[in-house]
Order: C-alpha cells, then structure tokens, then sequence
C-alpha cells in the first residue's frame, strides 16, 4: 500500500535523476541503495521508494522513517496492489486484475481504496452484464444473418463479429452460434 499522500519513485527515476541508466544505476549504485533503504511496496516487481528517504539517500543526511502500513490510517485515496485490493474484497489477486481488465475497476496496477469499496459495495454484477451482452450481441448478429438470407448484406463472418464488438475470435465463434440457434423466449445460452 501507498498511504494517501506519499510521494514515491521507481528505480528507473531514480538512476535518472542521477544521471546514469537503469542497467548503470543497478549495476554500480543498487547494491548499497537496497542496503539502506527499502521500497514501500516489498513484494512487487515495479520497486518504488519514499521520495524523502531517497533525497536524504543521496544528500547524506540521516534517512527518516517510513510511515508503514500499521501506522497510516485508512484513507480513500491510499493505493492499494491487487493483493491489498483483493484481501479487502475477499476475492483472488487474479480476479482483480480481470475486473480491470473488464471495466469493473480502473485500470491498474494500483488502485485507490476508494474503488475498492465501490466495486465491494457494488456486488458481482459481472455475471448478469456478460450474459445480457452476449444476448444482445446475438440478436444483432441474427439480424445480419437473416439480412443476409434475403441478399441484403453479404455473409457474416467471424471476422466481421470479431471487429464490431472487439471480441476475441473464440467468443466471436460462441456469439454466431449462438445467433444461428433458433430463436426462442431464452435459450438459455451465454458467453
């Protein structure tokens, strides 16, 4: 977590600020950087670092202490990885990343507290939005089916699914099968 408020940097601006590259920087200074200080978010692979304690780093005054996460309160703005997210929402770290993916939270890789207990108050709606989706998306496609049927358009094609609903082909596949089904009150279908 990154309580609401601290500033941070990642090694990359740091050897920046420094003048060097990264490869340089992490050759020739990391070493006894890492020593001294430790990042504010330990277990990830983008290391980030308190702004305060790498300009005492590098002006050679003492290095302050870091506010950790037992000591900061909870604020909204706090930004959270998407396992803080996840233990918080009580869901897995990879089901978090989809809800990015999908629209259900910003994009990561942080997120602020406040989303969080948005998409926490909010419920699993996902369910119910893919399948009416993929409904919709069907019944548009049927009417390019019949359309074609009757010499209006010409034949549709995964391709022409795939670009107008920006779809994956797999799922392109599942939505002109499941427009080609015969209609009924609900088929029961979904992608």
């Amino acid at each position: 977590m990154i309580p609401e408020g601290r500033a941070v940097k990642s090694e990359a601006e740091i050897a920046a600020e420094q003048g060097m590259a990264l490869t340089t920087w992490r050759r020739n200074e990391a070493p006894a950087f890492r020593r001294a200080l430790k990042p504010v978010n330990g277990s990830e692979r983008l290391k980030l670092y308190d702004v305060a304690q790498v300009a005492a780093y590098y002006t050679g005054q003492p290095i302050p202490p870091a506010p950790t996460e037992e000591t900061a309160t909870p604020h909204p703005d706090d930004q959270l990885t998407d396992r803080e997210a996840a233990a918080l929402l009580g869901i897995d770290a990879s089901t978090v990343r989809g809800y990015a993916a999908e629209g259900y939270l910003p994009p990561g890789p942080r997120w602020s507290r406040r989303d969080i207990e948005t998409r926490k108050t909010a419920g699993d709606q996902r369910g119910a939005d893919r399948r009416s989706t993929a409904h919709q998306r069907a019944a548009e496609v049927r009417q390019w089916l019949d359309a074609a049927e009757r010499g209006e358009r010409t034949k549709v094609t995964i391709n022409d699914v795939r670009q107008r609903f920006g779809i994956s082909e797999r799922t392109a596949l599942r939505t002109l099968a499941q427009a080609r089904e015969p209609a009924g009150p609900d088929t029961g279908a979904t992608a």
